[in-house]
């Protein structure tokens, strides 16, 4: 598991927890680890994120926020899943 990237995760999830969202980090063997989020409200609704060079992306590579940025990246997070919620 990538430590830098795994910390990053860790600090996003532990931001997403705080929360109320359920999130975990998680290793793969041979590939970068990445982080599951799921809602709340809507268990259904999840998706995973990981810790790419300088930024948080979908696992699709679609770019969330810098790694700088745990709590921009946490409300975006939080945006998405919501939208989803109300469809």
């Amino acid at each position: 598991m990538n430590a830098t990237a795994a910390a990053h995760l860790a600090r996003l999830a532990g931001e997403l927890r705080d929360r109320g969202w359920e999130a975990e980090v998680r290793g793969r063997r041979g590939r970068a680890p990445v982080l599951r989020v799921r809602n709340p409200r809507a268990p259904r609704f999840n998706d995973e994120v990981l810790a790419d060079g300088a930024t948080f992306t979908w696992d699709r590579g679609q770019e969330i926020a810098p790694l700088t940025d745990t709590p921009g990246a946490a409300d975006h997070i939080e945006n998405v899943l919501r939208e989803q919620e109300a469809e």
